[in-house]
């Protein structure tokens, strides 16, 4: 099973080096240090979401309130410093607490009123838009102070966004996490056979209960960084983010039905759309043809997450990863 996850990382580094080596013959200006800067500074709030939603979607679930979430925690977070002059750290970590503690609730209603996650979630996606859409009057709201809270996402770090470096700190622990802890190895679990993993001592519902929880506090730190990156909010924000960030976890092998992920590999998976995206840009390719080109590399990623696109002889953990989960 590790060896399964190692291989589809460097699958898809292979893939990753080999389009970056296509665009940058097509493309001279592909290959540029501000480019590529510009590409992964693009594509940070994904990054970010994507290091806590896999943990809901690694059990089976799903979570669709990402966007509303980090729209409605900028929105908080700008009231907390601007409004009720609470300091920009302290701003920031109750940001963070209420962000995990809306995830716990969406967690208790999966876990224990066994509502289906996306239904939840989904639900959690319109009530969130509503609360962010009151609590800011409809308004987009401007963030022009405190200068520490503007510069976490305007300044630079030996020439590099700091967004850039909180997306890979939190990829980091949220990969160590996964792969070195007790949790990840139970969240891994529940997901293709939960009836399994209760054998195994495994309490599925509260593994639930914090995986939705850190995909809450994720969703708030990305709200954060979006607002200081653009300085400003409102509730419409991150809408459609969701969507991206699935696209990321897809692509980096996270499996549909659970027990299977990387957030290396979605990181991944977010960089090789952003670069496909972006030399597209280069090559002057109509706007309305991405879309297209998207969705074949969403088709062909998941073809290839199966097993269907390689030969059989390297697919023999797929299906025995399947046999296993049935």
């Amino acid at each position: 099973m590790k060896k399964l996850k190692i291989t589809n990382e460097i699958r898809l580094g292979m893939v990753l080096v080999g389009l970056m080596a296509v665009l940058s013959v097509i493309s001279p200006r592909f290959l540029s240090l501000s480019n590529l800067s510009n590409v992964i500074w693009s594509i940070c709030i994904i990054g970010i979401l994507a290091s806590g939603a896999i943990y809901p979607r690694i059990t089976g679930g799903i979570d669709l309130s990402l966007g509303s979430m980090a729209a409605l925690t900028g929105i908080i977070v700008d009231m907390f410093m601007n409004k009720m002059g609470v300091n920009w750290i302290p701003a920031i970590l109750l940001t963070m607490v209420i962000g995990g503690l809306i995830g716990l609730f969406n967690g208790f209603i999966v876990a224990k009123i066994k509502v289906p996650a996306f239904v939840v979630t989904m639900a959690a996606k319109t009530y969130l838009y509503g609360v962010a859409l009151v609590v800011s009057e409809g308004a987009m709201l401007a963030i022009m102070k405190p200068a520490p809270f503007i510069s976490i996402g305007s300044d630079k770090l030996l020439g590099l966004p700091i967004p850039i470096y909180i997306m890979l700190t939190l990829v980091v622990i949220s990969q160590f996490v996964l792969k070195r802890t007790s949790f990840g190895r139970q969240d891994l679990a529940v997901g293709p056979n939960e009836v399994a993993a209760k054998l195994s001592g495994v309490d599925p519902d509260r593994v639930r209960l914090i995986s939705y929880t850190i995909s809450g506090v994720t969703s708030a730190i990305g709200g954060v960084v979006l607002a200081s990156l653009t300085r400003q909010t409102f509730a419409a924000a991150a809408s459609g983010i969701e969507l991206d960030v699935m696209t990321a976890l897809v692509i980096g092998g996270t499996s549909a039905v659970g027990g299977r992920g990387s957030v290396v590999g979605a990181l991944l998976g977010a960089i090789m759309v952003a670069f496909i995206v972006n030399g597209l840009n280069l090559l002057n390719v109509p706007a309305p043809y991405h879309p297209i080109v998207t969705g074949t590399v969403i088709i062909l990623a998941l073809l290839l997450n199966e097993g269907y696109l390689v030969p059989k002889k390297m697919t023999g953990g797929v299906k025995n990863q399947k046999q296993a989960a049935a």
